[in-house]
This record gives C-alpha cells, sequence and structure tokens, in this order.
C-alpha cells in the first residue's frame, strides 16, 4: 500500500536526483535537441497564439529549466516568474530584455503563486516529477479565470511502449535503432558522458524512465481533476521527423514540406497512429 509518508519520501528522491542530474548538465543543457531552431520556431508560434488569444501579461513559467521559454516569452509578455529546484539551472537564465523576470527556487508542487497570472507553461518538465498532479493544482491556482496552462514535448506513453518493446540487436532501420538507443539506453549514455549514476538519472527522468511517459487519458483525467475545464492533448515529432528535417538532398523549405504532409496525414489517422509520436503536450483553459 502506498501512503502519503511513502509517496512523500519518493518524491524527495525524485526532487534530490533532478538537482544532482541538472547542476551537473547545465552548462550543456542548451544543447538539448528542443533548443533547435525549428523547435523554437515551432513552440514560439503556439506561444505567441496563446499570448494573443489571452491577452497574457503575466506568465509563470513551472520547471523553467536555464529559460527555455523565459527567451521566448518575454518578447510577448511584461511580467514572467519561473520556478524550478535547480539553482544552477536558473543561473542561466537570461534575464536581459524590458520583461520583468523573477527566479523562484522552489519545488513546483508546493509552490505558492504570487497572484493571477494569464498563463502557466510547463516545458518538458512534467516527466521530471514523481506525481504531476500537485504541479496541476498550482497552475491551476495560479491562472486567472480564462487563463491558459500549456505543457508540451513529454514522452508519449504508447510510442515509450513500443519502443521498450524492441531487441537492442534487432535488425532495425537506423532511424528506429537511434530512438531505441535514445529512449531505452539514454541512461548509459549520460553516465559515460557526464558521470551521473544511471539510477540518479532513471529517477530525475521520472516519468520516461520508471513511468514509461504519459496516457492521454490520465493527462485528461489529472488535468480535469485539478479544475481545469476544457483540454486539448495534441502529440508531436512522429519517429523519422529529423531525418526528413536534416535531408541534405532537399531544399530547407522542401525538407520541412515533407515533414508537414507526413505530420498531417498521421494526425488524420489518430489514434491509430499515436503511438509513431514521440511527444504529448497539452493547453488547458481554466
Amino acid at each position: 500500500m502506498i501512503t502519503e509518508t511513502t509517496k512523500n519520501l519518493d518524491s524527495q528522491v525524485v526532487i534530490a536526483a533532478n538537482i544532482a542530474l541538472h547542476t551537473r548538465l547545465a552548462d550543456e543543457y542548451n544543447n538539448e535537441p528542443h533548443f533547435r531552431p525549428e523547435n523554437i520556431e515551432k513552440v514560439d508560434k503556439r506561444i505567441a497564439g496563446l499570448v494573443k488569444q489571452t491577452q497574457a501579461r503575466r506568465l509563470l513559467d513551472l520547471g523553467c529549466g536555464t529559460g527555455f521559454v523565459i527567451h521566448i516569452a518575454k518578447r510577448y509578455v511584461a511580467e514572467i516568474h519561473g520556478v524550478d529546484v535547480t539553482k544552477a539551472m536558473m543561473d542561466k537564465v537570461d534575464l536581459s530584455g524590458s520583461a520583468r523576470i523573477v527566479l523562484h527556487q522552489h519545488d513546483t508542487g508546493t509552490f505558492q503563486p504570487p497572484g493571477a497570472f494569464d498563463m502557466a507553461t510547463a516545458y518538458s518538465f512534467l516527466h521530471h516529477l514523481y506525481d504531476i498532479a500537485p504541479t496541476l493544482q498550482t497552475a491551476y491556482k495560479a491562472l486567472r479565470p480564462g487563463g491558459v496552462f500549456y505543457a508540451d514535448l513529454e514522452p508519449n506513453y504508447y510510442f515509450w511502449e513500443g519502443i521498450n518493446g524492441l531487441n537492442r540487436s534487432g535488425n532495425y532501420d537506423p532511424i528506429v535503432r537511434r530512438e531505441i538507443e535514445m529512449v531505452t539506453y539514454k541512461d548509459e549514455d549520460i553516465e559515460k558522458t557526464f558521470g551521473v549514476d544511471k539510477d540518479v538519472f532513471n529517477h530525475a527522468e521520472y516519468g520516461k524512465s520508471i513511468a514509461n511517459g504519459f496516457r492521454e487519458e490520465q493527462l485528461r483525467g489529472l488535468l480535469h481533476e485539478a479544475g481545469f475545464s476544457h483540454v486539448e492533448v495534441f502529440y508531436q515529432w512522429f519517429i523519422g521527423q529529423g531525418t526528413l528535417i536534416n535531408d541534405a538532398q532537399f531544399e530547407r523549405s522542401e525538407r520541412f514540406q515533407h515533414a508537414d504532409v507526413m505530420s498531417n496525414m498521421l494526425q488524420r489517422i489518430m489514434p491509430l497512429s499515436r503511438g509513431l509520436f514521440k511527444y504529448i503536450g497539452f493547453i488547458a483553459k481554466k
């Protein structure tokens, strides 16, 4: 039986692992794939659209890290509050620009929002938590009525389940072999490259490495329990998308056109195709 005491202890283990891992990775973190220009462009467009939709002036970024969302959003809003448990990551946040940026070193599950916000974000962050429900509640409490909570680049359970079921030595296309290494054996790479123990890495990436990602049904249920009235779930980055985007035999515009055609087709045949998308995200309205 899982008691509240056990949950709290497990949560503290995950928090400690995140601090240890991301303190070690802080100098290298901005080299992560989601900092590539094509992804920044995609997220910029979505954030700009949500700011316009909500007339947002104040934004709360949960799990702000080195400032991926802050760097994008500070061109659109007047004030941003970023929350993270790892000081070494927040020390990398670029505070320049006209927006007021306030950083809080705190666990997002117990953070008390300072006032009402128009938007809350959690980009590639929820999978670092032992239990996402308290953080969803933080986002709900922070938002004014009509405000929106945007989360993205979270591991899609159906993709992780499929990849984890494959044999590492199987005779697969290089696209599939790469995903096997990145999904199932990423801890080995981190240990070899950064000297971080595999157990620490897996606890820091609890939602990926131990829980194997998020189901759409699970996310919808938890968001509704937190109080959100409307939830839009979406899937992104199908397997092989990077290969299409970086195919040097075509011009850049053609590469992205090819990727868009494939993505649109796969989106049309949902839910049959959802296991082919690596990531899941959502927009929830209060």
